[in-house]
């Protein structure tokens, strides 16, 4: 799928599961309101153990990665793009479903992340933010958080002119609704 764009039935299948697993429904609508919840704030630890928390308000407007191992070669792709148009106008977080990593291989796997991204990626071992997020499963996922932690947008797949252009369209809603 090289564009990922929530269709309603999709949606209903997302708030509900993700109201489940946090009791907190989330929304791809790319105008937030006040009676959409925020986002739940989370800690996850990074390849280098060093923690990190997110919450909300925030000072930017974050572009939220969620990928498994298969979807991480997809990545790339459209970050270095996203750097390069926005710069540290935006945040970029990335968290790893590492979830299906035997305990007993998670220093092994912690190593290769250092190894391999310089960048600090949120290594979530037991798996419930990244499964909050119902992110596709084998594919990159983006989401768009506002300054309020509403998801404005999300994307998944590999990237294109396309799909590039709509991620763009996403973040610059956000910024521009976000309150300064």
């Amino acid at each position: 799928m090289n564009l990922f764009v929530m269709n309603f039935l999709n949606f209903s299948q997302f708030a509900l599961r993700a109201f489940l697993l946090l009791t907190t429904v989330f929304t791809a609508n790319a105008e937030p309101t006040n009676s959409v919840p925020v986002l739940a704030s989370f800690e996850l630890r990074d390849q280098y153990d060093n923690l990190h928390t997110i919450s909300f308000p925030a000072t930017n407007v974050t572009l939220m990665t969620v990928a498994d191992r298969k979807g991480s070669e997809q990545i790339d792709g459209w970050i270095a793009p996203v750097k390069e148009r926005y710069g540290d106008r935006i945040a970029i977080e990335g968290i790893a479903d590492v979830s299906t990593v035997p305990r007993l291989l998670r220093s092994m796997v912690r190593k290769q992340f250092k190894k391999g991204r310089a960048y600090p990626v949120m290594l979530d071992w037991d798996g419930p933010v990244a499964r909050s997020f119902n992110y596709q499963k084998d594919e990159a996922n983006f989401f768009v958080i506002d300054r309020q932690g509403h998801i404005t947008g999300c994307f998944s797949g590999a990237t294109n002119d396309v799909a590039l252009k709509s991620l763009f369209a996403s973040i610059d809603l956000a910024i521009a609704k976000s309150p300064p």
